[in-house]
């Protein structure tokens, strides 16, 4: 039997892509006949087969005086503490695959791995499109079409690499609500009843471009949507909820931080989601929202356009007017049940576990088999 370690040092206290793929990973592999799998986190409660080396979190003062000192990122020295924390319990599992998220949490675990002489193989699933070097890994799982090419032409070896797209936990069917459910929903949730409510996903930083969606909603007439930027807050969060105040006033937006559990919530309560990002390695928050059957609008980049395939829109976001075009061409079929059904299907029949679990123990094993 095939034994995995799934490491995540974000998870239970960072709300990010990487933490929500880590969790539902997990829970789509556990239990399979052909695969034991385990989950390391940095925090957290220890339940069942979830493991905790506990770590320097990014947020503590300890973390950031040596990040500093380091001329690095917080979230640097959180990471190489948990891949230093987790050496022992590798040592006491020899696992045959660690798989990981983090570019620092392979570094670390490699130059161990190279002074024990350990056979485990190390698999990075590379949500950040590190473009390498790769030499210390034995697969790195490519999200989206044309990452393999780019890395290749930088030098790496295609035969360290697979095209292997992010599964995303969704229901077989979409849970479509009627209006006096999505009202109910929307007063639990703090939304108005009575407006268009426009949501967007990711970190709250400048990225992600939410300063050029404030101004997209802002340029709308009254009444105009309802903004909802929900993610992880970030040293540009103040400056986007300062701007979001005075371009949208206090009854015109939220800027929360949610939980995974929570955002389906999110989704079902929403008309419309925009991804402003000029880039994503993969953009998961697309397949989020479209397997809740959400109209979908992100920039006309490739790796978008192949994400939403038939299911949403693209267009070029760098120009002022283009999402505000959008929101008011929205017509009542868009935002049909029958829409909403096809936009879930497209994304189901892609990127469902149901769809792609398989073809993960698969490279997992693949990888293993090479290491030995």
């Amino acid at each position: 039997m095939l034994t995995v370690l799934l490491a995540c040092p974000g998870l239970d206290h960072a709300h990010r892509g990487f933490e929500t793929f880590a969790r539902e990973c997990f829970e789509a592999l556990r239990g399979r006949p052909d695969l034991r799998i385990e989950l390391v986190k940095g925090t957290g409660r220890r339940t069942g087969a979830e493991r905790v080396v506990p770590t320097l979190t990014r947020d503590t003062r300890a973390a950031r005086a040596l990040a500093r000192g380091a001329a690095v990122e917080p979230f640097v020295v959180e990471h190489v503490a948990f891949a230093l924390a987790l050496v022992p319990l590798v040592e006491r599992h020899r696992p045959d695959v660690v798989y990981f998220s983090e570019w620092h949490v392979g570094r670390v675990l490699a130059a161990w791995r190279r002074v024990s002489s350990r056979r485990f193989a190390l698999v990075l699933s590379n949500g950040s499109l590190a473009p390498g070097p790769y030499a210390h890994l034995d697969r790195v799982q490519q999200l989206a079409p044309g990452a393999m090419d780019y890395t290749v032409l930088r030098g790496e070896a295609a035969q360290r690499q697979e095209h292997l797209p992010l599964g995303v936990a969704m229901d077989d069917e979409p849970l479509l609500l009627d209006d006096q459910a999505r009202a109910k929903l929307r007063a639990r949730l703090g939304l108005p009843a009575d407006r268009t409510v426009v949501l967007s996903a990711g970190a709250l930083n400048r990225q992600k471009r939410l300063d050029y969606l404030i101004e997209e909603v802002a340029s709308l007439p009254a009444p105009r949507p309802y903004l909802v930027l929900a993610g992880q807050e970030e040293r540009e969060t103040a400056a986007l909820r300062r701007l979001a105040r005075r371009r949208l006033g206090d009854d015109g937006h939220d800027l929360r931080t949610v939980p995974p559990d929570g955002m389906a919530d999110l989704y079902r309560a929403s008309d419309a989601f925009v991804l402003a990002s000029l880039w994503e390695s993969f953009g998961r928050v697309l397949v989020e929202a479209l397997s809740h059957g959400v109209p979908c609008l992100a920039h006309d980049d490739a790796v978008m356009r192949w994400v939403l395939g038939d299911a949403g829109e693209t267009a070029d976001l760098t120009r002022q007017g283009s999402v505000a075009r959008w929101l008011n061409a929205l017509s009542t079929e868009q935002l049909s049940d029958a829409a909403r059904r096809r936009r879930h299907r497209c994304a189901h029949e892609r990127f469902s576990w149901a769809t792609l679990a398989d073809r993960y123990v698969e490279m997992l094993s693949r990888a293993a088999d090479d290491r030995r």
